[in-house]
């Protein structure tokens, strides 16, 4: 990360001037990473840290067919690994640890019905799942990979797929044969949501079975684009667009009810959540506002955030939620990871700092400075302990000191 703007509050205890900084003004904004942006970008998943990211594309934007490209650093650099480029990627899902990825492909430069692809090592090679011919629409992965589902888009079969042995073979589930658009499993593969794209019934439906029996839910029947899970498959995100009602439906009993939350009517491309079911961030296709929405209350309210207008198709979330990555059809592949804001109390003779642990955390470090007129500042060396979710800092009281977060 680069440097950022401050914003400071200063108080003074005890005769130790300090200061909790913020930064807000760039770094809440959107980075455009090093990816092209001319590639026509499908789709882009994450390991649960953010820190591995992998996307696949239509196509590469000069006619010579779809594209993988996998990233260790967070979207700072972007490798091309030796996966076919001669077919068009649809989906793609990631292991938590982000070793583990599954591809799936529409169809190939003949357009014939695609295959589903496999990697073992972070994207840096691939191999064709045999028997797995159809026209691919979307892919989910248990946390360890090991559990895969896929579903056609209704041009094939029309059925949805389950791997128990990270794609090696697959059987189809008992899932309808439908036009499936999205899918999306628990971490442990047991908990299923899927959506039909409008051209079927218009439905979504639920498994708790990794798929042996599917419901139904009572989901109104809408153009469904994307569907997202919490961890535990309990905390269910829908988005639909088109002829749907252009809304976000949240469900908080694994599908059982839904209800309309408060984003605004759009075109919603895609939806993504953390582990928990707070955190959850949306993208407009462009056909809407073109914007990226999140929310921090499971729903219950959205923000726009500062994401560029475009025609986005895929967004992805680390686990806390603290990092985002968004791919558009015409724009790049942009990343996104909240600021850690510095809160400072008197605790008898120390001060105690504290700021959220979360995984775009360890991309700043806590800095001090005795003169915040001078750039004299240099890293605390202490090392926190974590807490209820927050890493805390407890620093003896003497003399003027300022304290900064600073972006490394």
């Amino acid at each position: 990360m680069g440097k950022y703007s401050r914003r400071e509050a200063v108080g003074l205890i005890s005769g130790c001037l300090f200061v909790w900084a913020g930064f807000a003004a760039t770094g809440q904004n959107w980075t455009a990473t090093s990816a092209s942006a001319y590639c026509e970008w499908q789709s882009i998943a994450c390991s649960s840290d953010g820190s591995k990211l992998a996307a696949v594309a239509y196509d590469d934007g000069y006619g010579d067919g779809g594209l993988v490209v996998v990233s260790t650093n967070s979207g700072t650099a972007w490798t091309q690994p030796s996966a076919p480029t001669n077919v068009v990627w649809q989906s793609i899902a990631s292991s938590t640890n982000g070793a583990q990825l599954a591809a799936a492909v529409y169809q190939d430069a003949n357009e014939n019905p695609g295959l589903l692809y496999v990697s073992a090592n972070s994207g840096r090679t691939w191999k064709a799942s045999s028997g797995t011919s159809n026209y691919w629409a979307c892919i989910a992965s248990s946390a360890t990979g090991g559990q895969l589902f896929a579903a056609d888009s209704g041009g094939g079969d029309g059925f949805i797929y389950v791997s128990i042995n990270a794609g090696k073979t697959w059987k189809a589930t008992g899932a309808p044969s439908d036009f499936w658009s999205s899918i999306s499993c628990s971490a442990n593969g047991s908990n299923l949501v899927a959506s039909d794209s409008g051209y079927g019934d218009g439905l979504i439906y639920t498994s708790t079975n990794s798929g042996a029996t599917w419901t139904a839910t009572t989901a109104p029947v809408n153009q469904w684009t994307f569907v997202a899970a919490s961890a535990d498959g309990v905390k269910l995100v829908a988005a639909n667009s088109g002829n749907g009602d252009d809304l976000i439906y949240i469900s908080t009993n694994g599908g059982a009810a839904w209800t309309p939350s408060s984003a605004p009517s759009n075109q919603w491309a895609s939806v993504t959540s953390s582990a928990d079911g707070r955190s959850l961030a949306a993208a407009d296709s462009g056909y809407g506002d073109g914007l990226i929405y999140t929310s921090t209350n499971y729903g219950v309210t959205w923000t726009p955030t500062a994401a560029p207008v475009e025609y986005w198709t895929s967004i992805t979330s680390s686990a806390d939620g603290s990092r985002l990555a968004a791919v558009s059809y015409t724009g790049g592949i942009f990343t996104w990871e909240s600021i850690p804001i510095l809160s400072i109390v008197q605790t008898n003779q120390n001060i105690l700092i504290s700021w959220q642990a979360n995984s775009a955390a360890t991309s700043f470090v806590l800095q001090k400075n005795s003169n915040v007129a001078t750039t004299n500042w240099v890293a605390v060396t202490n090392l926190p302990v974590q807490t209820n979710g927050f890493n805390q800092l407890a620093l003896p009281i003497g003399g003027n000191q300022f304290y900064r977060m600073q972006g490394e």
